[in-house]
């Protein structure tokens, strides 16, 4: 008790620290807005009823928390009610300190025949209306000689085994059934009398052997036995112990892991246990995902080292490990909304092995299994007064351990209700429900059967060697099934919490001036076109600066509004595009946001876009000149003239041509003619061509080209002759017609002179001579010339090329 009262001292020392340390704390408000609530789990930190959440308490908060949980357990149809005490901490925003302790602890077995502490030397049970020893499986005793069940599972009948107490080594084994003058020791190896329990034996990392208490799996707790059968053949020799043989039984050991060495139909301890841990909260503190890491150590009151606490474990106070043991659970909660949280847990507990004092030394008498642990929870904070908690936890046992026959892994139904009358202090109310209780639904429908085969031994007579034959279906005979899965659990807690952050009326940022670059914004001249004055660019941007005050310091956000174009950038300074736009004025409206919206003053400046008044044309001059014909075109040919305009930018050209001498016989309007050479006497063909350009442009606009054109041709005289006889004159006209047919465009010409009479002699015999040779007549033109100079008769002959005048006679 005093080291008891020590411990207690030590921790209400410690909680009063905590306690006076609160007014140094640097709070981290939550806000007033958020209804849910924070509150301990039963047996640790921050959490739900027994799920832990995300979070964790903030700097210098702390709870008080008690509890009546009512719980059951498998196997032996157990209810266990404990009053938790707890208290929870806030080192820091994120890391929470907890302690807790079982207060009281009260433990009903309603199926006794179950748990295998029912079956140990100094336990009773009422079988049949007697209170007595169970029967059971041990590991046969094992004195100084050889026995012949050395090292094997034997069976103790019922009411066999005297009532000796804790540590059993050296205690009677009891009669084994046998009648003096027979005794039970010469059959495990003693020389007289009855069999004696131990001494223990180790076997490595696992629970010791303990022959004559133990199973033959090791550990201190034996098999069970459910339902025996008479041995013999007659009747009336059933009635004792020797003659009975087991017909449902367990070779290794049944116990609860809670309370693995419990003997007591009903027991009650207090404080059998202090847990003490960390949680730590990983992510941020307003962030709505919390993933923790809580991490525990359980160190227990009561060891089988010596009688007293032998005893407290008998009656059920706790596991009784040497060590404690260790747990780390990750933990990690979401805020599916504003009134719904999602929690969930994973952990795992490092569980430590009951060891006693004996005689010989110190031995395992259990090697309790590890814990595999899982949660997951959803609670709704509906407002900040309520919140309905729904849960699903199961803890699987792992890892090397001694076997436990009817080895149960709970999985409890938690739902309930916690009330805040305030956030600080509230109370928890919930229904626990263990939904794989070993109950008749639990057993398959399989029929089992078992045979024990009933050997007679030595020295004895009247014995008939024979089998006991046991069939059932279902729940095995004897074994009395879990009906009360129900429990409850009450919890108050109250505390310190950190005042929540109220909501805060934000002041509005105003808007206190705007200055824009420019005002007038003279757009610049159209493609082509350019300012006489240089005053008008083509520059379409305005800088825009704001100022803007908040009376709370608050990160601002920048907002415009135009009224056309476009805010290129962000923040105070920004440049307005007002380029597409017409000319016309206007504005732009500057405003704040500090996260209420613009709730405050803006300011309005506006802007004139003009146009400009003095772009006049670019102009950029072309050269334009005229080509005409090579050489020399022969009168009434044809010459072909080209304007060329190279380089400038003017578009759309039109041409008008004229000429000085000759006509244009095509191209008229375009950049190029065709004229027909004079047939006069002009000497050359002169083209001028007249193009139309801007007249905003002081460029050439007229060019010309000259060509030449052949002399105009005179009549070729071809021959001239006197009077001569008339056959030479026919020669002679035969070599003219000759010259006329070499020269199909040239006409004939002759003239002839002398009096009428030779000149009309003449003609008639040119055209005689004419039809004779079938000239064409209309090439040849008779002229009378009248009479000559020297008075005879003459002819002259001449070819007229084209263009050529006729001679005169």
């Amino acid at each position: 008790m005093m080291k008891l009262a020590y411990r207690v001292c030590i921790v209400t020392l410690i909680l009063m620290t905590f306690v006076f340390a609160v007014s140094a704390q640097d709070e981290h408000l939550r806000s007033a807005k958020d209804d849910r609530n924070t509150a301990p789990t039963l047996n640790g930190p921050t959490g739900l009823f027994t799920v832990y959440d995300g979070d964790t308490l903030r700097r210098g908060e702390f709870t008080f928390s008690v509890a009546y949980s009512n719980r059951d357990r498998d196997p032996g149809n157990v209810d266990i009610v404990e009053i938790p005490l707890a208290f929870q901490y806030g080192l820091t925003n994120r890391i929470e300190l907890f302690f807790n302790t079982e207060a009281y602890r009260a433990i009903k077995v309603n199926s006794p025949r179950n748990l295998s502490g029912f079956y140990l030397p100094n336990s009773r049970i009422n079988i049949d209306g007697v209170v007595t020893s169970a029967p059971a499986i041990i590991l046969a005793p094992s004195g100084p000689g050889t026995g012949a069940y050395e090292n094997t599972a034997i069976f103790r009948p019922q009411g066999t085994q005297p009532f000796v107490q804790f540590p059993y080594v050296g205690g009677s084994s009891g009669t084994f059934g046998l009648s003096l003058p027979f005794t039970s020791g010469p059959l495990f190896g003693f020389p007289v009398g009855n069999a004696t329990m131990g001494p223990p034996v180790a076997s490595g990392n696992g629970a010791g052997a303990f022959p004559g208490i133990g199973s033959v799996y090791g550990s201190i707790l034996p098999g069970v036995v459910l339902q025996t059968a008479c041995s013999g053949t007659i009747a009336s020799s059933c009635g004792s112990p020797a003659a009975t043989v087991p017909t449902v039984f367990t070779l290794a050991p049944s116990y609860l892991p809670d309370a693995p060495l419990l003997n007591r139909t009903y027991g009650e301890s207090s404080f059998n246990h202090f847990v003490g841990g960390a949680k730590f909260r990983f992510t941020g503190i307003d962030n709505p995902i919390g993933v923790a890491l809580i991490a525990q150590y359980k160190w227990f009151t009561d060891h089988a080292s010596d009688f007293s606490g032998f005893n407290q474990l008998q009656r059920g106070a706790s596991p009784g490990g040497n060590s404690g043991d260790v747990e780390l659970t990750l933990a990690a909660g979401a805020r599916l909304a504003r009134w719904a949280n999602l929690s969930a847990n994973i952990g795992y507990t490092w569980t430590s092995g009951i060891k006693a004092d004996f005689p010989s030394g110190s031995f395992t008498i259990l090697d309790r299994g590890s814990e595999f642990n899982a949660g997951i929870g959803l609670d709704f904070p509906v407002n900040k007064y309520f919140q309905p908690i729904f849960e699903l936890t199961s803890k699987k046992y792992v890892g090397g351990r001694t076997p436990n026959a009817f080895e149960n892994n709970p999985i409890d139904g938690i739902a309930g209700l916690r009330i805040f009358p305030r956030r600080w202090f509230g109370i928890g109310l919930a229904y626990r429900y263990h939904a794989n209780e070993q109950d008749a639904d639990s057993f398959d429908e399989t029929t089992v059967s078992s045979a024990i085969n009933v050997v007679c031994g030595p020295n004895t007579t009247a014995c008939t060697p024979h089998t006991v034959t046991t069939s059932y279906t279902g729940i095995p005979p004897g074994f009395q099934a879990s009906s009360d899965p129900h429990g409850y659990i009450i919890q108050f807690f109250a505390g310190r919490r950190n005042p929540r952050q109220a909501e805060v009326v934000n002041l509005a940022a105003n808007v206190t001036a705007v200055a824009l670059s420019d005002t007038v914004v003279t757009l610049g001249c159209q493609p082509g076109y350019h300012s006489t004055s240089g005053a008008c660019t083509d520059s379409t941007s305005v800088n825009i600066a704001t100022t803007a005050a908040d009376p709370e310091n608050d990160v601002l956000t920048y907002n415009y509004t135009v009224s056309g174009g476009r805010i290129v950038g962000s923040g105070a300074n920004v440049a307005w595009d007002v380029s597409g736009l017409a000319p016309g004025t206007y504005t732009v409206t500057a405003g704040v946001d500090d996260g209420c919206g613009l709730c405050g003053k803006t300011q309005t400046q506006t802007i004139t876009v003009a146009q400009c008044a003095d772009c006049v044309l670019d102009c950029n001059c072309g050269t334009l000149s005229v080509t005409g014909p090579a050489g020399v075109t022969d009168r009434g040919g044809s010459m072909v003239f080209t304007a060329n305009m190279s380089g400038g930018s003017a578009q759309n050209i039109t041409y008008n041509w004229s000429v000085d001498a000759g006509t244009i016989a095509s191209g008229q309007g375009t950049p190029s003619i065709t004229v027909t050479a004079p047939s006069d006497g002009a000497s050359s063909v002169r083209a001028t061509v007249n193009v139309g350009l801007d007249v905003d442009c002081n460029c050439p606009k007229e060019a010309s080209e000259s060509a030449p054109v052949a002399p105009r041709p005179e009549a070729v005289l071809v021959d001239e002759f006197g009077k001569i006889p008339n056959d030479d004159i026919r020669s002679r006209l035969d070599s003219f017609f000759t010259e006329l047919s070499n020269q199909p465009n040239n006409q004939g010409y002759i003239i002839n002179y002398g009096t009428d009479k030779e000149i009309a002699a003449r003609e008639h015999l040119i055209t005689n001579h004419i039809a004779f040779r079938n000239f064409d007549r209309s090439r040849i033109t008779l002229i009378r010339g009248g009479t000559s100079a020297d008075g005879e008769p003459r002819t002259k002959l001449y070819r007229i090329p084209p263009g050529a005048a006729d001679p005169a006679p």
